[in-house]
């Protein structure tokens, strides 16, 4: 199945969620976290990899770091709404702890290998 297709269910899947998730406060948080797009990525990745799974793996383990600094941005945004942060200071807060937790650690490797 050509990456288009791919893409467009992952596209489809998203907007029923949002439609879905219309309903409730709860089941919007829930299904907003729920692993949609992970599925949608090593589909994709999987359709190019001709039967070698190593870029399935190697992609895989990258979503550990990305579900834990997920998580961090998360609770740093249930944080901020409950001081009562400005949405963008929020949302910009949490994204430069997402940032740091997924390259600081790469960042700072370098850093000492130069020196």
């Amino acid at each position: 199945m050509p990456t288009i297709y791919r893409i467009l269910v992952g596209y489809a899947l998203i907007t029923a969620v949002a439609l879905v998730s219309d309903r409730s406060r709860v089941l919007a948080g829930i299904v907003g976290t729920a692993p949609i797009n992970i599925p949608i990525i090593l589909w994709i990745i999987w359709g190019k990899s001709d039967g070698d799974y190593t870029n399935l793996q190697e992609v895989s383990r990258s979503m550990l770091t990305g579900i834990f600094s997920t998580a961090c941005f998360i609770a740093l945004c249930w944080f901020g709404f409950n001081r009562r942060w400005s949405f963008v200071t929020t949302l910009t807060v949490g994204y430069l702890v997402w940032a740091t937790i997924v390259f600081g650690p790469v960042l700072l490797r370098r850093l000492i290998e130069r020196f």
